[in-house]
């Protein structure tokens, strides 16, 4: 931590920014609790900002914040994701983007489905074979 003092008022600037992987080990309650006092950081920031008019902290604690409610979302994500694994269906944020065209396409099982008349007529008229002289 940077301490300044500024016409006697001592104001606490953290210096590094929050590092994504030590936040990925964090549970989801030490990750909320980290947001808050970020906030009230930036809300302190933002108070100190009218005696100051540039204060480059304000940037950091905005990235951090945003650091931290990127990790809660893939969290929150991934989650969801291992409860609808190996169901029928999935909420469509969840689901493959692909192309429109290919979402609509047929799948393999529908492609190689044989109608009741196309049946009968490959029985009744093989595919001839003919042997070829040499």
């Amino acid at each position: 931590m940077i301490y300044v003092v500024l016409n006697g008022n001592t104001i606490i600037i953290k210096g590094p920014a929050v590092r994504t992987f030590e936040l990925r080990t964090k549970s989801k309650e030490q990750l909320q609790n980290q947001l808050v006092e970020l906030k009230q950081e930036l809300a302190n920031l933002k108070v100190q900002k009218l005696q100051k008019p540039s204060l480059p902290a304000i940037h950091t604690v905005r990235k951090n914040i945003a650091r931290v409610l990127t990790i809660i979302n893939l969290n929150q994500r991934e989650s969801v994701r291992e409860f609808y694994a190996g169901k029928k269906y999935q909420p469509k944020d969840l689901r493959a983007k692909k192309t429109r065209a290919l979402r609509r396409a047929l799948t393999k099982e529908e492609k190689n489905k044989e109608t009741v008349k196309a049946r009968k007529q490959r029985i009744a008229y093989p595919q001839r074979r003919f042997a070829i002289k040499a």
